[in-house]
């Protein structure tokens, strides 16, 4: 059970006790001294979860090293969405910019990194091509440097 389950449980299970009993006894002195017992044991039995609940809490969090993962975590979580996007977008232009000068290519592998000084650069290039366009595989790297300043890989699949 749950904290407040098993408290709301406790409480329900003093007050029907403590009726049943204060019905069973005769009135007089002694229902008067009964009463006051029960009321004291009501008293304590709600005491003593919320004391357990308290002496349970611990206070020990290392708030400045939750909040260095959390943002180490979002900084790379932007870093891989940025990487990604850009890898796209120059997938995409190599492809649509190899296909307006007259060479379809089976695919287009562009692989981006980052770092401080220069921020994003292509690591490599890799063109994959039909066997029947082998011929035309000088001219596509060629284009391919023209545009983007890096030598491709041409892999024949």
């Amino acid at each position: 059970m749950s904290g407040i389950a098993s408290v709301a449980a406790m409480i329900c299970s003093v007050a029907i006790a403590s009726s049943l009993i204060a019905l069973m006894v005769p009135q007089g002195s002694t229902k008067r001294v009964l009463n006051t017992v029960i009321g004291v044991f009501v008293i304590c039995s709600l005491i003593v979860p919320v004391k357990n609940v308290v002496t349970g809490f611990d206070l020990n969090i290392d708030i400045p090293k939750l909040s260095d993962s959390l943002t180490a975590s979002g900084d790379e979580a932007y870093k891989k969405a940025l990487t990604a996007e850009t890898e796209s977008k120059l997938k995409t232009s190599l492809v649509s910019y190899l296909y307006s000068k007259g060479y379809k290519i089976k695919n287009a592998v562009i692989k981006v990194n980052t770092n401080k000084k220069t921020g994003i650069y292509i690591e490599h290039i890799n063109i994959y091509i039909n066997r029947k366009d082998l011929i035309n595989s000088g001219e596509i790297i060629s284009l391919t440097e023209n545009k983007f300043e890096r030598t491709p890989k041409i892999t024949v699949t």
